[in-house]
C-alpha cells in the first residue's frame, strides 16, 4: 500500500528485506538541532534584549556583547573589577541559561562562578574554554584557527 503519511520531523523507514512495510519514525532532535542556530549565537546580533551588557560594580560601563564572539572578545578586555563582578553575580551562567538556552554551558559556567578563591585570569580562561569548546568561533575569535 501507499507509505503512511509523515509529520515534521518525521522519516520513512523502509527494510524490504525484513518484509515489513514502510514505516514512519521520529527524529530526536539532540545536539545536531541546536548546532543550526549556533552561528547566531557566536556571531550573528541576538538582539538588544538577549545581549550580554558588561555594566561594571558601579554601573559605569555599557558594553554590548550581542554574541558569544564579541563576549569573549569584551571578557578580554574589561578590567577584572567588571569581570568578577559579573562572575560573582552568576550573571554568567545566568546569560548562558536564558538568553543563550544552552543549560549544560550553563551548568558548566556556574561551577566557574562558585569556586571561591577563583582569580579574574583563571576565571576569563575558563569561561572563553567552555564558549570555544561548545560553539565554534571563527579562526579570528579563537586565536587558534576554527575547530571543526
Amino acid at each position: 500500500g501507499p507509505p503512511p503519511p509523515l509529520d515534521s520531523g518525521e522519516v520513512l523507514i523502509w527494510r524490504p528485506k525484513n518484509g515489513e512495510p514502510p514505516c514512519a519514525m521520529r527524529i530526536v532532535a539532540g545536539r545536531t538541532e541546536r548546532r543550526r542556530h549556533v552561528r547566531k549565537y557566536a556571531e550573528g546580533d541576538l538582539g538588544e534584549d538577549r545581549s550580554f551588557y558588561f555594566r561594571g560594580p558601579n554601573g559605569q560601563l555599557k558594553l554590548r556583547a550581542q554574541n558569544l564572539m564579541l563576549f569573549v572578545q569584551m571578557a578580554e578586555g574589561v578590567d577584572d573589577a567588571t569581570w568578577m563582578h559579573h562572575l560573582r553575580q552568576g550573571e554568567y551562567s545566568d546569560w548562558f541559561r536564558q538568553r543563550i538556552k544552552d543549560p549544560a554551558m550553563a551548568d558548566e559556567a556556574q561551577e566557574i562562578e562558585r569556586q571561591p578563591d577563583i582569580t579574574a585570569e583563571e576565571s576569563r580562561a575558563k569561561i572563553k574554554e567552555l564558549v570555544e569548546r561548545l560553539y565554534t568561533l571563527p579562526a579570528s575569535a579563537s586565536g587558534r584557527g576554527g575547530k571543526a
